[in-house]
């Protein structure tokens, strides 16, 4: 879901944008968006549907706000 939500609103990050599952309480998996080893958003994962797709979007919208103030960052800072 998250996926194809990236590709829908065409982001295209500079940065490695990873996504990982790891077990958590009881029977739980954690669900975890880095960009460069940087936690961005992370949720426990539910078998509801419609849970995810509001979990998709959360995430989607935290990584691209991400890459916005890495953007705006950049500007502000010149590397020598």
């Amino acid at each position: 879901m998250y996926y194809y939500l990236y590709d829908e609103y065409k982001i295209n990050a500079r940065k490695i944008v990873t996504l990982n599952e790891e077990f958590s309480f009881a029977r739980n998996t954690k669900i975890i968006i880095s960009i460069d080893n940087e936690v961005v958003y992370e949720f426990l994962a539910k078998p509801d549907e419609e849970y995810l797709n509001e979990m998709a979007q959360q995430s989607i919208y935290a990584t691209y706000l991400y890459l916005k103030n890495l953007e705006k960052q950049s500007k502000y800072f010149t590397q020598y």
